[in-house]
């Protein structure tokens, strides 16, 4: 594979003793669909990193070692270099990485394992239970300690500290997910006392339902958008999809071309944290917007609708695009540049809503298995109230 790329610099690359791992690492950076000149210069990167390093050609390394190879290169374009590397090494099994543990966090990952193996709970799930109970577990414990080492002190200060600080669900989301733990680790004989019975904090940061962003704001923030570039336009279409459909981000990068149905003029959504699949109606407006990023879409491997602009060009993740939509909303210099993506979605439900569609109707298209799920989305409307207003029976005002 290195002829390649090299001609006049290949007979250099045959003689250095590193030139199997060269050669097989030119073949795992095409794959990823670099351009000819990206993969060149990685390459010639990492041919005078490990010319220069201690490695022993085609054996292991770990990241710690790895790592050190690259310290004093220049950071731009060796970063890279060395990221794709570890890739490779881990892709081909060489990379050892250092499994020891936090005691702290042993009873966690056992207890992940069990929600994973037992409960079959969604990957996107597990991310947040594993993010709530390792934020838990950092601020109450020492990287010494153990669970064991808990007591009700120290889970009252920890809820004591972040009650300001979140919101209302996602406090509550952390209270479960401790609580869970907390009677897991009583139940296994880890802890010797029953620590997950605790009272709730009453005041929270936001009281309000979720922020709902006025339609004009969405509208005029989507006719920003340069679709000149395949990158504008496919901003465009995924933003467009977030607002006039309430796709969550996850949903949208999990779209691929046999998503949409032309002749039936649907879209086919797999819902990964319900685990459902949902069909949604497309109009003729959405369904040109679509062939029209496709038209220009780069060809690729990947089933993905939705690319990196840059090599490699990967599938797009759920956080990527919420911040493409964080891009757009600060750059158009309205008044939303501290709202998120899910606030399209939110956005999405309150038009439906004001529209006279039903509560229940409006939790299927959203996704959600009952009504308090969709309650949450659903911000009340002055003009609503007055609608639904009843006459207050009058008497006469005696003067």
């Amino acid at each position: 594979m290195l002829e390649k790329f090299f001609s006049r610099a290949l007979p250099r690359l045959n003689k250095s003793p590193h030139f199997a791992d060269l050669d097989a690492f030119s073949v795992f950076i095409s794959k990823q669909e670099y351009s000819w000149l990206g993969c060149r210069r990685h390459i010639l990167r990492l041919s005078r990193v490990l010319n220069a390093a201690t490695m022993t050609p085609g054996g292991h390394i770990s990241c710690e070692d790895l790592h050190s190879f690259f310290i004093g290169w220049p950071a731009k374009g060796h970063r890279g270099t060395e990221r794709l590397f570890r890739d490779f090494l881990l892709e081909h099994g060489r990379l050892i990485i250092n499994n020891v543990c936090d005691p702290r966090f042993k009873l966690k990952q056992q207890y992940i394992n069990r929600l994973r193996e037992l409960r079959g709970l969604a990957p996107a799930t597990l991310t947040y239970i594993n993010w709530s109970l390792a934020d838990f577990l950092t601020k109450t414990l020492q990287s010494n300690e153990t669970v064991a080492d808990l007591n009700a002190d120290k889970i009252e200060c920890y809820f004591l500290q972040r009650r300001p600080q979140l919101a209302r669900r996602t406090f509550h989301h952390i209270v479960g997910a401790v609580r869970n733990f907390l009677l897991y680790g009583y139940q296994c004989g880890t802890l010797l006392h029953e620590l997950h019975h605790f009272e709730l904090p009453r005041n929270f940061r936001f009281e309000q339902p979720p922020r709902a962003l006025p339609f004009v704001q969405i509208e005029a923030m989507l006719e920003s958008f340069d679709r000149s570039t395949e990158v504008g336009r496919r901003d465009y279409v995924m933003l467009h999809l977030l607002a006039l459909y309430g796709l969550r981000p996850g949903e949208v990068s999990s779209l691929t071309k046999n998503s949409v149905n032309w002749q039936t003029k649907t879209l086919t959504i797999y819902q990964s944290k319900t685990q459902s699949t949902l069909q949604l109606p497309l109009s003729d407006g959405t369904l040109q917007i679509l062939q029209n990023y496709i038209a220009m879409r780069r060809s690729s491997n990947y089933p993905q609708l939705f690319l990196r602009g840059q090599a490699p060009y990967t599938p797009l993740s759920a956080p990527l695009i919420s911040m493409r939509f964080k891009i757009y909303a600060r750059r158009t210099g309205l008044p939303i540049g501290n709202a998120s993506a899910y606030a399209l979605r939110h956005s999405f439900a309150m038009r439906l809503l004001a529209a006279g569609v039903g509560i229940e109707t409006i939790g299927d298209l959203l996704g959600h298995r009952n009504s308090s799920s969709t309650s949450a989305y659903l911000r009340i409307q002055s003009d609503m109230l007055r609608d639904i207003a009843l006459d207050v029976p009058g008497r006469e005002i005696q003067r």
